[in-house]
Protein backbone atom coordinates (compact mmCIF):
# COMPACT_ATOMS: atom_id res chain seq x y z
CA UNK A 1 0.00 0.00 0.00
CA UNK A 2 1.51 3.37 -0.55
CA UNK A 3 0.73 6.64 -2.47
CA UNK A 4 1.31 8.36 -5.83
CA UNK A 5 1.71 12.12 -6.98
CA UNK A 6 3.66 13.31 -3.82
CA UNK A 7 5.54 16.65 -4.20
CA UNK A 8 8.60 17.56 -1.76
CA UNK A 9 10.68 20.68 -1.61
CA UNK A 10 11.94 19.75 -5.00
CA UNK A 11 8.66 21.18 -6.23
CA UNK A 12 8.89 24.95 -6.79
CA UNK A 13 5.32 25.22 -4.56
CA UNK A 14 5.83 23.02 -1.88
CA UNK A 15 8.50 23.10 1.19
CA UNK A 16 7.69 19.43 2.16
CA UNK A 17 11.26 18.02 3.33
CA UNK A 18 12.35 13.89 3.32
CA UNK A 19 12.05 13.26 7.05
CA UNK A 20 8.26 14.98 6.85
CA UNK A 21 7.09 12.85 3.89
CA UNK A 22 8.33 9.52 5.32
CA UNK A 23 7.51 10.20 9.02
CA UNK A 24 3.79 10.93 7.35
CA UNK A 25 4.20 7.29 5.31
CA UNK A 26 5.06 5.34 8.49
CA UNK A 27 2.22 6.95 10.44
CA UNK A 28 -0.48 6.26 7.75
CA UNK A 29 1.03 2.50 7.47
CA UNK A 30 2.70 2.73 3.83
CA UNK A 31 5.27 0.77 2.36
CA UNK A 32 5.75 2.77 -1.66
CA UNK A 33 5.64 6.71 -2.51
CA UNK A 34 5.83 7.61 -5.84
CA UNK A 35 7.34 10.95 -6.01
CA UNK A 36 6.20 13.31 -8.78
CA UNK A 37 7.86 16.91 -8.18
CA UNK A 38 7.68 19.58 -10.54
CA UNK A 39 9.10 18.54 -13.59
CA UNK A 40 13.10 20.27 -13.23
CA UNK A 41 17.16 19.42 -12.99
CA UNK A 42 16.34 19.99 -9.09
CA UNK A 43 14.47 16.53 -8.90
CA UNK A 44 17.95 14.78 -9.88
CA UNK A 45 20.20 16.33 -7.22
CA UNK A 46 17.59 17.15 -4.06
CA UNK A 47 14.47 14.43 -5.34
CA UNK A 48 13.92 11.70 -3.16
CA UNK A 49 14.87 7.87 -4.79
CA UNK A 50 16.21 4.66 -2.68
CA UNK A 51 14.33 3.16 0.40
CA UNK A 52 14.24 5.27 3.64
CA UNK A 53 13.64 3.76 6.81
CA UNK A 54 11.70 0.69 5.11
CA UNK A 55 9.86 2.87 2.80
CA UNK A 56 10.30 2.08 -0.72
CA UNK A 57 10.42 5.82 -2.77
CA UNK A 58 10.81 5.82 -6.68
CA UNK A 59 11.63 9.36 -8.15
CA UNK A 60 9.13 10.73 -10.68
CA UNK A 61 8.18 13.93 -11.94
CA UNK A 62 5.34 15.97 -12.77
CA UNK A 63 4.96 17.31 -16.53
CA UNK A 64 2.57 20.38 -17.54
CA UNK A 65 2.33 20.87 -21.41
CA UNK A 66 -0.27 23.80 -22.27
CA UNK A 67 -2.17 22.48 -19.43
CA UNK A 68 -1.97 18.81 -20.07
CA UNK A 69 -0.11 16.95 -17.30
CA UNK A 70 1.71 14.03 -17.21
CA UNK A 71 3.40 11.49 -14.32
CA UNK A 72 6.65 10.37 -15.20
CA UNK A 73 7.39 7.76 -13.23
CA UNK A 74 10.62 5.80 -13.08
CA UNK A 75 12.72 8.31 -15.30
CA UNK A 76 16.50 8.39 -15.08
CA UNK A 77 17.47 11.95 -17.06
CA UNK A 78 15.51 15.15 -16.84
CA UNK A 79 13.17 15.69 -19.54
CA UNK A 80 12.13 19.07 -21.15
CA UNK A 81 8.60 18.43 -21.45
CA UNK A 82 7.54 21.95 -22.15
CA UNK A 83 9.78 21.49 -25.34
CA UNK A 84 8.03 18.62 -26.44
CA UNK A 85 4.35 17.50 -27.41
CA UNK A 86 2.67 15.32 -25.21
CA UNK A 87 3.42 12.64 -27.99
CA UNK A 88 7.15 13.16 -27.73
CA UNK A 89 7.22 13.17 -24.15
CA UNK A 90 5.52 10.14 -23.68
CA UNK A 91 8.44 8.49 -26.04
CA UNK A 92 10.91 9.64 -23.99
CA UNK A 93 9.40 8.44 -20.75
CA UNK A 94 8.74 5.16 -22.15
CA UNK A 95 12.35 5.38 -23.49
CA UNK A 96 13.87 6.08 -20.10
CA UNK A 97 11.66 2.91 -18.94
CA UNK A 98 9.36 4.53 -17.19
CA UNK A 99 5.81 4.62 -16.50
CA UNK A 100 3.25 7.49 -17.87
CA UNK A 101 0.29 7.95 -16.41
CA UNK A 102 -2.73 11.32 -17.21
CA UNK A 103 -2.79 13.77 -13.98
CA UNK A 104 -5.50 16.19 -13.78
CA UNK A 105 -7.76 14.20 -16.68
CA UNK A 106 -9.99 17.46 -16.52
CA UNK A 107 -7.41 19.28 -18.32
CA UNK A 108 -6.21 16.33 -20.55
CA UNK A 109 -7.45 16.66 -24.43
CA UNK A 110 -4.68 14.45 -26.44
CA UNK A 111 -6.49 11.48 -26.09
CA UNK A 112 -5.47 9.57 -28.71
CA UNK A 113 -1.55 9.58 -28.20
CA UNK A 114 0.42 6.35 -27.66
CA UNK A 115 2.34 4.50 -25.16
CA UNK A 116 0.14 6.28 -21.91
CA UNK A 117 -0.23 3.43 -19.30
CA UNK A 118 -3.20 4.90 -17.51
CA UNK A 119 -4.99 7.70 -15.67
CA UNK A 120 -5.80 9.07 -12.21
CA UNK A 121 -9.09 8.27 -11.74
CA UNK A 122 -9.24 10.77 -8.30
CA UNK A 123 -7.41 13.37 -7.84
CA UNK A 124 -7.89 14.53 -4.50
CA UNK A 125 -6.75 18.35 -5.64
CA UNK A 126 -9.03 18.12 -7.95
CA UNK A 127 -11.71 16.44 -6.03
CA UNK A 128 -11.12 19.64 -3.33
CA UNK A 129 -11.11 22.19 -6.12
CA UNK A 130 -14.37 20.66 -7.20
CA UNK A 131 -15.99 20.95 -3.61
CA UNK A 132 -15.03 24.77 -3.03
CA UNK A 133 -18.33 25.88 -2.25
CA UNK A 134 -18.41 23.03 0.61
CA UNK A 135 -15.65 25.14 1.95
CA UNK A 136 -17.32 26.84 4.96
CA UNK A 137 -19.06 23.39 5.76
CA UNK A 138 -15.86 21.74 6.40
CA UNK A 139 -14.41 24.74 8.23
CA UNK A 140 -17.77 24.19 10.54
CA UNK A 141 -16.70 21.04 11.14
CA UNK A 142 -12.85 21.46 11.59
CA UNK A 143 -13.85 24.30 14.15
CA UNK A 144 -16.91 22.65 16.06
CA UNK A 145 -14.33 19.74 16.82
CA UNK A 146 -11.45 19.06 19.11
CA UNK A 147 -9.49 17.47 16.25
CA UNK A 148 -7.07 18.87 14.23
CA UNK A 149 -8.43 17.72 10.56
CA UNK A 150 -12.00 15.90 11.75
CA UNK A 151 -12.76 13.26 9.69
CA UNK A 152 -16.36 15.18 9.21
CA UNK A 153 -14.30 17.43 6.84
CA UNK A 154 -13.40 15.30 4.20
CA UNK A 155 -16.58 13.48 4.20
CA UNK A 156 -18.41 16.96 3.44
CA UNK A 157 -15.59 17.92 1.00
CA UNK A 158 -13.66 15.95 -1.12
CA UNK A 159 -14.47 11.97 -0.44
CA UNK A 160 -16.69 11.80 -3.46
CA UNK A 161 -17.17 9.39 -6.72
CA UNK A 162 -15.28 10.96 -9.48
CA UNK A 163 -17.89 9.97 -12.62
CA UNK A 164 -16.22 11.87 -15.00
CA UNK A 165 -13.14 10.12 -14.66
CA UNK A 166 -14.64 6.88 -14.25
CA UNK A 167 -16.28 7.52 -17.30
CA UNK A 168 -13.85 8.69 -19.19
CA UNK A 169 -11.64 5.33 -17.78
CA UNK A 170 -14.48 3.35 -18.68
CA UNK A 171 -14.50 4.05 -22.41
CA UNK A 172 -10.70 3.92 -22.49
CA UNK A 173 -10.28 0.63 -21.02
CA UNK A 174 -12.95 -0.93 -23.93
CA UNK A 175 -10.52 -0.16 -26.83
CA UNK A 176 -6.48 -0.54 -24.58
CA UNK A 177 -5.34 -1.99 -21.26
CA UNK A 178 -5.36 1.24 -18.96
CA UNK A 179 -4.61 1.46 -15.90
CA UNK A 180 -6.56 3.59 -13.24
CA UNK A 181 -4.27 4.82 -10.47
CA UNK A 182 -5.13 7.50 -7.59
CA UNK A 183 -3.30 10.71 -7.39
CA UNK A 184 -2.94 12.57 -3.57
CA UNK A 185 -1.06 15.40 -5.23
CA UNK A 186 0.70 15.70 -1.81
CA UNK A 187 2.49 19.56 -1.25
CA UNK A 188 1.49 20.09 2.37
CA UNK A 189 1.03 23.78 1.60
CA UNK A 190 -2.23 25.02 2.31
CA UNK A 191 -3.15 27.00 4.99
CA UNK A 192 -6.10 28.79 6.28
CA UNK A 193 -6.75 31.14 8.82
CA UNK A 194 -3.14 29.97 9.82
CA UNK A 195 -4.22 26.36 9.65
CA UNK A 196 -2.34 23.59 7.45
CA UNK A 197 -5.25 21.85 5.98
CA UNK A 198 -2.97 19.46 4.12
CA UNK A 199 -0.46 17.98 5.77
CA UNK A 200 1.16 14.96 4.35
CA UNK A 201 0.11 12.63 7.03
CA UNK A 202 -3.82 13.29 6.34
CA UNK A 203 -3.41 13.28 2.90
CA UNK A 204 -1.29 9.74 2.96
CA UNK A 205 -4.41 8.12 5.28
CA UNK A 206 -6.90 10.08 2.76
CA UNK A 207 -6.31 7.86 -0.04
CA UNK A 208 -4.37 4.90 -1.76
CA UNK A 209 -2.96 2.99 -4.05
CA UNK A 210 -2.78 -0.94 -3.34
CA UNK A 211 0.03 -2.46 -5.85
CA UNK A 212 0.12 -6.26 -5.16
CA UNK A 213 3.42 -7.12 -6.01
CA UNK A 214 5.70 -10.16 -5.15
CA UNK A 215 7.80 -8.28 -2.90
CA UNK A 216 8.83 -4.44 -1.95
CA UNK A 217 11.25 -3.95 -4.67
CA UNK A 218 11.53 -0.86 -7.32
CA UNK A 219 11.33 -3.87 -10.48
CA UNK A 220 8.77 -5.66 -9.31
CA UNK A 221 6.34 -3.16 -7.88
CA UNK A 222 6.79 -1.20 -11.32
CA UNK A 223 5.96 -3.69 -13.65
CA UNK A 224 2.69 -4.69 -11.60
CA UNK A 225 1.58 -1.07 -11.72
CA UNK A 226 2.20 -1.53 -15.81
CA UNK A 227 0.10 -4.54 -15.53
CA UNK A 228 -2.77 -2.97 -13.51
CA UNK A 229 -2.59 -5.46 -10.76
CA UNK A 230 -4.10 -2.37 -8.35
CA UNK A 231 -6.40 -0.96 -6.66
CA UNK A 232 -7.38 2.50 -5.21
CA UNK A 233 -8.73 3.30 -1.60
CA UNK A 234 -10.08 5.97 0.50
CA UNK A 235 -8.26 4.51 3.73
CA UNK A 236 -9.31 7.31 5.50
CA UNK A 237 -13.04 4.81 5.74
CA UNK A 238 -11.25 1.55 6.96
CA UNK A 239 -8.31 0.16 5.69
CA UNK A 240 -8.76 -2.13 2.02
CA UNK A 241 -5.49 -4.14 2.63
CA UNK A 242 -6.77 -7.58 1.64
CA UNK A 243 -9.12 -6.69 -1.16
CA UNK A 244 -8.61 -9.53 -3.82
CA UNK A 245 -10.25 -9.50 -7.25
CA UNK A 246 -10.14 -12.75 -9.13
CA UNK A 247 -11.24 -14.73 -11.96
CA UNK A 248 -11.04 -18.47 -11.88
CA UNK A 249 -12.98 -21.87 -12.74
CA UNK A 250 -12.66 -25.01 -11.13
CA UNK A 251 -9.11 -25.66 -12.25
CA UNK A 252 -8.31 -22.64 -10.30
CA UNK A 253 -7.26 -19.36 -10.48
CA UNK A 254 -7.06 -17.66 -14.65
CA UNK A 255 -6.34 -14.06 -13.88
CA UNK A 256 -6.14 -11.03 -11.60
CA UNK A 257 -7.23 -7.10 -11.78
CA UNK A 258 -5.49 -6.29 -14.86
CA UNK A 259 -5.26 -9.77 -16.46
CA UNK A 260 -6.94 -10.70 -19.84
CA UNK A 261 -9.08 -13.98 -19.05
CA UNK A 262 -10.45 -16.34 -21.88
CA UNK A 263 -14.13 -15.85 -22.18
CA UNK A 264 -13.53 -19.70 -23.18
CA UNK A 265 -12.71 -20.80 -19.80
CA UNK A 266 -16.02 -20.08 -18.43
CA UNK A 267 -14.62 -17.63 -15.51
CA UNK A 268 -16.30 -17.20 -12.46
CA UNK A 269 -15.35 -13.52 -10.99
CA UNK A 270 -15.04 -13.30 -7.35
CA UNK A 271 -14.93 -10.20 -5.37
CA UNK A 272 -13.28 -10.12 -1.09
CA UNK A 273 -13.21 -7.42 1.21
CA UNK A 274 -11.95 -7.25 4.18
CA UNK A 275 -14.96 -5.73 6.01
CA UNK A 276 -18.89 -5.51 4.15
CA UNK A 277 -20.34 -2.58 2.08
CA UNK A 278 -22.14 -2.31 -1.14
CA UNK A 279 -20.18 -4.08 -4.00
CA UNK A 280 -21.01 -3.05 -7.54
CA UNK A 281 -19.92 -5.03 -10.10
CA UNK A 282 -19.52 -3.26 -13.76
CA UNK A 283 -19.15 -4.42 -16.59
CA UNK A 284 -18.25 -2.10 -19.74
CA UNK A 285 -18.85 1.11 -17.82
CA UNK A 286 -22.41 -0.16 -16.66
CA UNK A 287 -23.22 -1.64 -13.62
CA UNK A 288 -24.74 -5.10 -13.75
CA UNK A 289 -24.70 -6.49 -10.24
CA UNK A 290 -25.22 -5.01 -6.50
CA UNK A 291 -24.33 -6.90 -3.46
CA UNK A 292 -24.05 -6.73 0.48
CA UNK A 293 -21.77 -8.06 2.12
CA UNK A 294 -17.72 -8.65 1.72
CA UNK A 295 -17.80 -11.03 -0.87
CA UNK A 296 -19.36 -11.10 -4.94
CA UNK A 297 -19.64 -13.99 -7.24
CA UNK A 298 -20.68 -13.64 -10.63
CA UNK A 299 -20.21 -16.39 -13.71
CA UNK A 300 -19.59 -14.27 -17.03
CA UNK A 301 -21.78 -14.71 -19.16
CA UNK A 302 -20.56 -12.02 -21.79
CA UNK A 303 -16.91 -11.23 -22.96
CA UNK A 304 -15.73 -7.69 -21.25
CA UNK A 305 -14.46 -5.26 -19.05
CA UNK A 306 -15.09 -6.43 -15.30
CA UNK A 307 -14.16 -3.99 -12.22
CA UNK A 308 -15.73 -3.49 -9.10
CA UNK A 309 -16.76 -0.66 -6.56
CA UNK A 310 -16.92 -0.89 -3.03
CA UNK A 311 -19.12 1.91 -0.78
CA UNK A 312 -19.51 2.18 2.89
CA UNK A 313 -22.13 3.91 4.77
CA UNK A 314 -21.19 6.64 7.27
CA UNK A 315 -24.32 8.21 8.91
CA UNK A 316 -26.69 6.73 6.41
CA UNK A 317 -24.74 8.16 3.66
CA UNK A 318 -22.72 5.71 1.30
CA UNK A 319 -19.06 7.06 0.31
CA UNK A 320 -16.87 5.10 -2.27
CA UNK A 321 -13.97 3.33 -0.26
CA UNK A 322 -12.84 0.73 -3.24
CA UNK A 323 -12.04 0.75 -7.03
CA UNK A 324 -10.49 -2.11 -8.76
CA UNK A 325 -8.80 -2.26 -11.76
CA UNK A 326 -10.61 -4.33 -14.57
CA UNK A 327 -10.35 -8.23 -15.29
CA UNK A 328 -10.46 -8.23 -19.23
CA UNK A 329 -12.41 -11.11 -20.72
CA UNK A 330 -11.60 -11.79 -24.08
Amino acid sequence: MGVIHVHSRASRDCQGTPDEIISAAKEAGLNFLLMTDHNGKKIFTEGMQGTYDGILVIRGAEMINHGQGLLAINIKEFIDGHRMTIQQAVNEIKAQGGLAFIAHPWRFKEWDVEGIDGMEIYDLADSTYAHLWKTPLMLADEHSSDKDLPEEAFLRGPLSRPDYYLSKWDKLTQTKKFVGIAGNDAHQNTVVFGKLLDPYSVDFKFLQTHILAPRLEATALLQALRAGHTYCSFGMLADATGFVFTAGNSSGLLGIMGDDVPYASRPVLVAEAPRDGTMRLYRNGQLIRTEKGNRLDHAVMEKGVYRVEITLEVEEDQYPWIFSNPIYVV
